[in-house]
C-alpha cells in the first residue's frame, strides 16, 4: 500500500461513505487528522491508541462489520504513513 497515492481528504471522503453514522465518521476522521498532524511519535501513538479503541467499540456495538473494520484500519495505516518520523 502506497499512502502517497491517497490524501487525507480522499480518506475522509472514503470514511464518510464507509460509515453510515455521521457522528462516528466525524470522530474517526478527527482521529485520522490528529494522527497525520501529530508533532511527535508519542502524540501519534496516543491518537492511534484512541482511534483503535474507538473502532473496536464501534465493532463491539455492531456499528461496524468486519469488512468495514478492515477498511478503517487501512485508512489509519495511511494516516500513519503520511506522518512518518523515519
Amino acid at each position: 500500500m502506497n499512502s502517497t497515492n491517497f490524501s487525507l481528504q480522499e480518506d475522509l471522503l472514503a470514511l464518510s461513505e464507509l460509515l453510515a453514522n455521521r457522528k462516528a465518521a466525524t470522530q474517526v476522521g478527527t482521529f485520522l487528522q490528529r494522527i497525520e498532524t501529530a508533532p511527535s511519535r508519542d502524540q501519534r501513538t496516543k491518537w492511534l491508541e484512541q482511534v483503535t479503541g474507538y473502532v473496536h467499540a464501534l465493532h463491539d456495538v455492531e456499528m461496524l462489520n468486519a469488512e468495514q473494520s478492515i477498511l478503517i484500519r487501512e485508512l489509519i495505516t495511511r494516516a500513519i504513513m503520511r506522518n512518518s518520523f523515519d
